[in-house]
């Protein structure tokens, strides 16, 4: 009897349960970016000589990045430098330049690819200089950079960045020639340009 009764009635249709929402994409704290720089000097390399050409370097680096968010990030940076400048006829000066340097980064993002960037790094450095056909002198000292730049996104993994960087060091050292005569150097800084990529992992 209830089979009439019920005839016309539509079945009730379950809705299928909504999918459960994809987990976001884990993105890596971590990041290392390649860097070229061309550095020109502000002080000459050697105390007490006069008509004296300062010597300018070109310098490469590794710099390791953990972004602790966002806008903030803690680096190291391994750097080599090298400068070669005749000085007249008979002289040149040879620079390098090595250094390891943590440090610390703020970046404010413009937009999903554009990016402003201040860092500074301080650590260790070791810096020579050599008279070619005299002496050859180096030594150890706190090494030291600041930078303001830019960095503009690819695609989501790569970067590349132009900044202002201000670097030097504080190791000085006397050379003693042969016939005893002591030859002085200057704490070294240099006002440069630093262009790079960057890889988020």
């Amino acid at each position: 009897m209830a089979a009439p009764a019920l005839a016309g009635t539509k079945p009730t249709v379950a809705p299928a349960p909504a999918p459960a929402p994809a987990p976001a994409p884990v993105v890596s704290p971590w990041a290392v970016e390649l860097g070229v720089g061309c550095n020109r000097a502000a002080r000459n390399v050697l105390k007490d000589v006069e008509d004296q050409k300062r010597v300018h370097t070109w310098s490469w680096d590794v710099t390791g990045v953990y972004n602790l968010d966002d806008s903030n990030a803690l680096t190291l940076r391994l750097g080599y430098a090298y400068g070669n400048r005749q000085q007249d006829e008979d002289s040149r000066i040879i620079t390098h330049t090595w250094s390891l340097m943590p440090g610390y980064r703020y970046t404010y993002a413009l937009n999903d690819q554009w990016s402003l960037f201040a860092g500074a790094n301080v650590g260790i450095a070791n810096w020579s200089w050599k008279g070619k056909g005299c002496c050859h002198k180096s030594g150890w000292g706190w090494g030291y950079s600041a930078e303001v730049g830019v960095s503009y996104a690819i695609c989501p993994k790569w970067n590349v960045f132009a900044a202002y960087q201000f670097s030097g060091n504080t190791a000085n050292h006397t050379a003693v020639h042969e016939d005893g005569w002591r030859q002085r150097s200057k704490e070294q800084n240099f006002h440069g340009v630093r262009l790079g990529v960057g890889y988020t992992f």
